[in-house]
């Protein structure tokens, strides 16, 4: 699987109609939604149009991830069982994760494969370190807002500083695993401006990707979520002034007026090794 999540796009497993269009959209993961896009009377539906997909090669270099239903729900059982019978895919997402025992169950069930945890409770936030810990191929974790929001009984605002807590909850779980962290989606479709704030926001709280429910949001999250020319041209710097400097016995030195450090090029080194991953990804011209 792609260890590079900037863009995780989800489509309903009841519309196969856009599942070519979802896997075109240049998204670094197109997720096929079996839990809250498809109604309770087309699960069945939603399963075999799915495992259709999936049986065919690849049409893009996205990965192709499945989400199954929660593990409270009554569709569970019937989700482990098919996902046992399913060809071909990259992973599952695990909504309204709880616990490391959910994790490896689906784990279990899906052969080994990847497990995406999507936390969007307020159990499953207070649970992030347990549920990062979980024994079982965890390559990125998602935030979901609008259920956490909804189970606190608060509005979701433009300024978001009632989910601070909580996503720092889910980066600093992510980070202790070396998981991706993907924030959560954007509703207003065709609010591009703030779609991009959004996800500026969610950057520099670490977040390495966003959560996306229609194609056209691709372009704005994988850019904010692609270090810039700018950046990559600095870090660069850093690193060669920091280990020129290093070799003539120097820790500390001034980069375009600035002190620079160990926690300075660690950071600068890690803006790198991202842009290097970016641009080995399938879809790195995005």
């Amino acid at each position: 699987m792609t260890t590079v999540f900037r863009s995780v796009l989800f489509v309903p497993g009841v519309r196969p109609d856009r599942f070519a269009n979802a896997m075109g959209s240049g998204a670094d993961a197109v997720v096929f939604d079996l839990e809250d896009s498809v109604d309770a009377a087309r699960k069945d539906e939603a399963r075999r149009a799915v495992a259709a997909l999936l049986a065919t090669p690849a049409a893009s270099g996205g990965a192709r991830l499945v989400r199954v239903n929660s593990a409270g729900s009554r569709w569970w059982a019937q989700d482990l069982a098919w996902i046992r019978t399913v060809a071909s895919f990259d992973g599952v997402v695990l909504p309204k994760a709880e616990s490391a025992m959910q994790v490896e169950e689906l784990s279990h069930a899906a052969g080994g494969q990847p497990v995406i945890p999507l936390l969007e409770t307020a159990r499953g936030v207070l649970h992030a370190a347990a549920i990062a810990g979980a024994r079982a191929s965890i390559p990125a974790i998602c935030f979901g807002a609008e259920d956490l929001t909804a189970e606190i009984g608060v509005p979701r605002t433009v300024g978001g500083e009632e989910l601070l807590f909580a996503r720092s909850q889910v980066v600093l779980a992510a980070t202790t695993i070396g998981a991706e962290a993907v924030d959560a989606v954007f509703v207003d479709i065709k609010a591009m401006d703030q779609l991009r704030v959004d996800a500026e926001r969610a950057r520099a709280l670490g977040f390495r990707g966003k959560m996306a429910i229609h194609p056209g949001q691709i372009g704005v999250i994988n850019d904010v979520f692609s270090p810039s020319a700018t950046e990559i041209e600095r870090a660069r710097r850093i690193v060669e002034a920091y280990e020129a400097a290093a070799a003539s016995g120097e820790g500390v030195l001034r980069v375009d007026d600035r002190m620079v450090d160990a926690p300075v090029v660690a950071r600068a080194r890690r803006l790198l090794a991202r842009a290097a991953q970016i641009t080995k990804s399938p879809n790195h011209q995005i």
